[in-house]
């Protein structure tokens, strides 16, 4: 990983950067008529290299710097009608830097007082990309992103919390899947049987589970029970995006605790190669590649191949899995107006997993034999447990720039997922021999789904001023379609195990289908949005109307319970930039989500209502320069109408239900000299304020209400460890609740992770791409229960695990 970008090194970057849409100048093709058009800026003070960018970009002219003369430096303010030429001097004003402009347009910048500290001699070119909302990022902080807004957007900008976690992020941590990435991520919960089962992805955001997952802004679908969700492997992905709180204006039926998106790696114009082997605990290798440039000479048709394998055991006994990835995609930009993207993605997972939760007494506790199961104790039936996953990812994204005010992007996506788990789940204790506490009953189950959902987005996003505002509109229209096709078959009476000397692992019943299910839900949605600036004041604004038709299809009982839902919902954000990077704001959010279903006869038999949830929001951002990001926000949010038991006719439920999740999030994240850091701590008081039952004004069992992480990294320079970066990080959670009822809790525990890489060209130039890894996740090899949600619903943590590897690029 390159990180020359993030220190004062004295190299030469040469930016190229060409716009969607055409410039005012498109009235005349020199280059000397594109300097002196005049054009509308609204540019706030940001970091230096950031603002030229910007200005470059917007003209279509060539910026060429060197990185050391603006790392550390902040724009002035440019507002006003100038040339590029003026904008760019204007955005200078007070750095102690000139502007030159070349005969060919290319503009660049010097330092106006000459000293013998600068002394660029022989120097190298880089290329150095200008960070854009859905691209790559170097190193871990981001700037700029999509998901909040649908727009290119400084993340300074947005009134809502979102948290950015960089493909760089990734690759240093040793994430192997999507809960591994986000355990640095304030507001979340990685821990439950996706802690250490790897097979599947289930984040649980501000209080709220599942957390729901788009792919490039492409709804995912959810896992309806264990299984029936496609699961993105992180090497696919340029950027991992979380948005906090409701997200319904935008992106239509959605959780109130926010959503994460995941931005997929897209081709390039520049050739870049890479190949990656390892090898790790529990008998693990993995393959992966990663190819992508242009295809034409003229650049106009570019590609991209990743490819994925990997195979090998996992900490619980006689598991096991596999995959197989495949991801191509095709761009084509015949001109600096028009985009076209095409991708797909086919994978296959193989293995045999146990995903059984573990009682409370056993695992948290001892028994009253004074024993605890062992954390890799397999409870299921190695000739009978299985599970196969195949997903497909088929799309494209579309834009085109009809001139400096109008944009147009289109998007449709189709992915489907057919899996299969074969496996079983613990009942009770029953008492053998006279000991109530170490044989359980279970169930042997085979769960079979196939989830499948199109997305089309369309929208027109216009940018324009009406007198000293200057507004971003949004206008847009998107269509969702979602099928769930589930076979669940049971066998409730399976053999009793012994939980502390599991050696029957045969079982000879076969389940039967007790149910079957055919869901569909069709949703189309109309959304405006506005980004009003006002000086330093940005005013976000937008609405949405959502129709939606939930078909609820029990085949087996032959029942079909169609309804049709309409919900509108808001959003409005305020934010105030200031000059030197700090930008507090104050935000009102809402979601909805379908139910499906009715109350009982005797009530009406009405239909469930969405369920609905509304978050404020006040929070301030702190971007003194480009490569440091603190964010701080408090939060409150309420959901309403939800589902929860009929006590006078038990087989029915109401939209009785109402939770409360209240709280604090604080992120830093920093790239300064050879030192990349990241922190974080959150509180949550989430709890029941209206339910039938018991819990009542409980704390939500779902997330611990406390936790922390910190991560840092050191890139040596020196000559003696030239090449070496040396890393680690600690994760606490603090105590939760195992149950909704409050009666009992699980201790606090810290994790703490490490890594080392070496470049080995720094032994020798004649390795130069070539680069080794070694990442330690639980380096001492704590024991914990990572979470309970009842008292025969608790799942250890991971234990230590290792990964070794080697990647060379080119």
């Amino acid at each position: 990983m390159s990180h020359a970008p993030l220190r004062p090194c004295l190299l030469a970057l040469t930016i190229t950067l060409s716009t969607i849409g055409q410039p005012l100048s498109a009235l005349a093709d020199s280059p000397a008529n594109e300097q002196s058009a005049l054009q509308v800026y609204d540019l706030p003070a940001a970091p230096l290299g950031v603002t030229l960018s910007r200005i470059a970009r917007d003209n279509n002219l060539t910026l060429s710097i060197a990185a050391s003369l603006v790392q550390g430096k902040t724009s002035a303010p440019v507002q006003g009608r100038y040339t590029s030429q003026q904008a760019a001097q204007q955005a200078l004003a007070g750095t102690g830097l000139g502007l030159n402009v070349t005969e060919n347009g290319t503009l660049s910048v010097y330092p106006l007082v000459e000293t013998g500290a600068l002394n660029l001699g022989a120097t190298t070119v880089s290329a150095h990309h200008v960070e854009e909302a859905r691209g790559p990022v170097d190193g871990f902080v981001a700037t700029r992103s999509a998901t909040a807004t649908k727009t290119d957007t400084p993340i300074l900008e947005i009134p809502q919390t979102i948290n950015v976690v960089t493909a760089d992020q990734v690759e240093v941590q040793g994430a192997r899947d999507l809960t591994q990435a986000l355990r640095y991520t304030p507001g979340l919960s990685t821990n439950g049987f996706t802690d250490r089962n790897t097979i599947a992805d289930e984040i649980t955001s501000r209080g709220f589970a599942p957390t729901f997952l788009y792919l490039d802004g492409a709804y995912l679908p959810a896992a309806g029970s264990l299984g029936g969700a496609l699961q993105i492997d992180p090497y696919t992905l340029e950027r991992i995006e979380v948005l906090k709180g409701p997200s319904s204006v935008l992106y239509g039926q959605n959780q109130p605790g926010g959503m994460i998106n995941l931005v997929s790696k897209r081709p390039s114009s520049e050739a870049k190669h890479q190949i990656k082997v390892g090898t790790g605990s529990f008998d693990r290798y993995n393959l992966a590649f990663d190819f992508t440039g242009p295809l034409d000479e003229d650049q106009t048709l570019s590609y991209r191949l990743i490819g994925v394998g990997n195979t090998g055991g996992e900490q619980v006994d006689h598991t096991k899995d596999s995959r197989k990835l495949l991801a191509p995609s095709v761009r084509w930009t015949p001109n600096d107006s028009t985009e076209l993207t095409v991708y797909a993605q086919v994978q296959r997972d193989d293995g045999l997993a146990d995903y059984q939760a573990l009682p409370a007494v056993g695992s948290l506790y001892h028994n009253s034999q004074g024993n605890k199961i062992d954390r890799d104790a397999f409870l299921g039936d190695s000739k009978w447990n299985n599970y196969k996953r195949d997903q497909y990812v088929l799309g494209y994204q579309f834009s085109h720039a009809f001139n400096d005010v109008m944009t147009y992007r289109q998007s449709l996506s189709y992915v489907d997922v057919n899996d299969r788990y074969k496996g079983f789940y613990l009942n009770r204790f029953v008492t053998v021999d006279g000991v109530a506490d170490t044989h359980a009953t279970r169930t042997k189950l085979d769960w079979r789904q196939q989830n499948s959902s199109y997305t089309f987005d369309n929208h027109l996003q216009s940018d324009f001023a009406t007198g000293a505002l200057q507004h971003t509109l949004l206008v847009g229209l998107d269509y969702r379609s979602f099928t769930r096709k589930y076979q669940g078959y049971n066998l409730y009476g399976s053999e009793v195990i012994d939980l502390y000397n599991p050696t029957n692992y045969r079982t000879t019943g076969v389940p039967t289908l007790t149910t079957k299910w055919d869901n569909r839900i069709k949703q189309t949605g109309l959304y405006v949005q506005d980004q009003i600036k006002l000086d330093n004041f940005i005013l976000t604004i937008g609405g949405r109307q959502d129709w939606a038709k939930v078909e609820n299809n029990d085949l087996l009982a032959n029942i079909r319970e169609p309804q049709n839902d309409n919900k509108f919902t808001g959003r409005v954000g305020l934010t105030y930039v200031t000059s030197f990077g700090l930008a507090p704001y104050i935000s009102y959010t809402e979601s909805f989500l379908p139910s499906v279903g009715t109350t009982a006869p005797e009530r009406g038999a009405k239909a469930f209502v969405p369920v609905t949830g509304k978050q404020y929001e006040v929070g301030v951002k702190y971007q003194p320069n480009d490569t440091t990001l603190l964010t701080a926000s408090v939060f409150d949010i309420k959901q309403q109408n939800v589902l929860t038991g009929d006590l006078e006719y038990q087989e029915y439920q109401l939209q009785a239900a109402e939770i409360s999740s209240r709280g604090v999030e604080l992120e830093a994240k920093s790239s300064l000299a050879n030192v990349d850091l990241i922190g974080s701590l959150s509180y949550l008081d989430a709890f029941y304020t209206k339910t039938n039952y018991n819990n009542k004004g409980k704390r939500n069992e779902a997330q611990a209400p406390w936790a922390a992480s910190v991560w840092a990294d050191y890139h040596f320079t020196g000559k003696a460890l030239q090449g070496v970066t040396l890393g680690g990080g600690a994760r606490y959670t603090g105590r939760n609740n195992g149950d909704s009822s409050n009666t009992f809790k699980t201790p606090s525990f810290v994790v703490y992770d490490a890594t080392v890489s070496y470049d080995l060209a720094a032994l020798d130039p004649g390795l130069k791409g070539v680069s080794t890894s070694l990442n330690v996740q639980n380096l001492f090899d704590r024991e914990y229960v990572s979470s309970c949600n009842y008292s025969f619903g608790c799942y250890y943590g991971q234990q230590r695990t290792a990964a070794l590897e080697v990647k060379y690029d080119w």
